[in-house]
């Protein structure tokens, strides 16, 4: 069972223009931490994922996709080295599937795969969160992807054009940790920090889009979560060749728009009411919502909207697509 504080939590739209001037502190119960131990615990991970876990440094921590066999996801993780072993965060509606299809890929592999139900992780983001950490004596890592370690804490500096942390810790202290740094830090729900990877563009695959995806249709490889240079993996044959051979034909885009946040798996319409889309994560924002979604590269142009014709305006993405020219509007 996940960890939640004592303390009562704002919600994403009212804890969102906290960002202006204070850090955010939010429990990040929507996701699980998986473990996997043991003597081949890197390379089967390596065989499996879509990035190169041979090469990740100690100090660092990167995404990677878990594909089928078709090269649809089912799972988008981060991962980072514990000592011998590996740890990786997914969302936790995910987590027991991810374990289950995993493990019928052991074989005779030494390797465990565990779900840390005794871990928590905490989001700390905004202005100020370095002092934050700093204080509370916890390292605060300069640079987009590398991390820090004090005792048993793990703080991981994530991308976007917010700053932004998470913690990895033992749920016993858990409390102790979230009480020092809400001193400082404005408490606010884990929607807050699924907001603030849309604004990252950074994917997070739910149960209603497992195995919806290829990762070129959610950006991963935009944002460093696939290697091409690495061996094999499932569904490896799909994914590079269409990188090498073509062009991805739906593309993940920010959107905006008036009304409720819709759930992750809804269709995304055009004028026709034909779908041409799928919206990845929402969350309430700007007294509507912003989103991630997945959306045919030729119908981008074309007057989008939700069911109950809703209509969505599309953002600009912190970083490029390789098509950029050909959907820049």
């Amino acid at each position: 069972m996940a960890w939640m504080p004592s303390t009562a939590l704002a919600p994403a739209a009212v804890g969102l223009p906290m960002l202006a001037g204070r850090a955010v502190l939010m429990p990040l119960d929507h996701l699980a931490v998986l473990q996997a131990g043991g003597a081949d615990a890197t390379d089967f991970l390596h065989g499996q994922l879509s990035n190169d876990l041979v090469g990740l440094a100690p100090d660092h921590s990167l995404l990677a996709g878990y594909c089928n066999a078709k090269g649809r996801l089912y799972g988008a993780l981060r991962l980072w080295r514990a000592g011998d072993d590996c740890l990786a965060w997914l969302a936790a509606d995910t987590a027991e599937a991810v374990l289950k299809r995993l493990s019928m890929f052991i074989m005779r592999s030494k390797v465990t795969l565990t779900l840390r139900d005794d871990l928590a992780l905490l989001g700390l983001a905004g202005v100020g969160a370095n002092d934050c950490l700093i204080r509370v004596g916890l390292p605060a890592p300069e640079d987009e992807n590398t991390l820090g370690q004090h005792g048993p804490v793990t703080v991981l500096r994530l991308p976007g054009p917010t700053p932004r942390f998470a913690l990895c810790l033992p749920q016993g202290q858990a409390q102790a940790i979230w009480d020092a740094l809400v001193i400082d830090a404005a408490p606010a729900t884990g929607a807050m920090w699924r907001l603030l990877d849309i604004d990252a563009g950074l994917p997070t695959v739910y149960a209603p889009t497992l195995e919806a995806f290829v990762p070129q249709m959610v950006n991963l490889e935009r944002v460093g979560g696939v290697s091409f240079r690495k061996g094999c993996y499932p569904g490896q044959e799909i994914v590079a060749r269409m990188h090498y051979l073509g062009k991805p034909s739906r593309r993940m885009f920010r959107l905006r728009a008036a009304g409720s946040a819709p759930p992750p798996g809804t269709p995304v319409l055009d004028q026709d009411e034909r779908e041409v889309g799928t919206v990845v994560d929402a969350q309430a924002a700007d007294g509507g919502y912003r989103a991630l979604a997945v959306l045919q590269i030729n119908a981008i142009e074309a007057a989008l909207h939700l069911a109950g014709a809703r209509p969505v305006e599309r953002l600009t993405l912190p970083y490029a697509l390789e098509d950029e020219a050909a959907v820049h509007s």
